[in-house]
């Protein structure tokens, strides 16, 4: 009897030595070189916007086309670089969120914040593209778009910068 009170206890204060010494991930770990590419993907992107404010035609497309490119490879490889690390807790998101709404931007969704904002502006600049190969885009639609586009940037930026704390 005295031998199994020796194991329990043993085994009770190894359990609290190990559950002591572990760390509880909050957010995943800040990365520069997602931090890096935002700044000069997002860079990019305004120049972009900057060079057809006036409006496009669907004649002058091909010009424009390795533009579009680079930006959906860039905000699609953002996004897989963001999805690679660990799944943030709630807690974490929150803190952001009321960072976000302090700021006047909208809270951002999903698992992966960064990753799915990255993943939006992909599929934003995909559909001016499309839309630009078409028709063409006045200045409005090229506001909509670029207004679109500057909300999820705000969102990974803030959720990519709150990471460095």
């Amino acid at each position: 009897m005295k031998t199994i009170k020796l194991h329990f206890s043993f085994l009770a204060l190894l359990s609290i030595l190990l559950l002591t010494s572990c760390e509880a991930t909050l957010a995943p770990a800040y990365d520069q070189a997602i931090v890096d590419k935002v700044t000069v993907s997002s860079d990019l992107a305004m120049r972009f916007f900057a060079e057809v404010d006036e409006g496009t035609d669907s004649i002058s497309f091909p010009v424009r086309e390795p533009v579009y490119n680079q930006l959906i490879g860039a905000f699609e490889s953002l996004k897989l670089h963001a999805k690679a690390r660990p799944v943030p807790s709630d807690g974490a998101t929150k803190k952001i969120n009321a960072l976000l709404k302090s700021k006047g931007s909208n809270p951002i969704a999903g698992d992966y914040p960064s990753a799915f904002a990255f993943e939006q502006i992909a599929e934003t600049f995909q559909r001016m593209k499309q839309t630009d190969r078409e028709k063409g885009l006045n200045p409005i639609v090229i506001e909509a778009f670029k207004g679109q586009i500057e909300i999820y940037l705000d969102q990974a930026m803030t959720y990519e910068s709150f990471l460095k704390r």
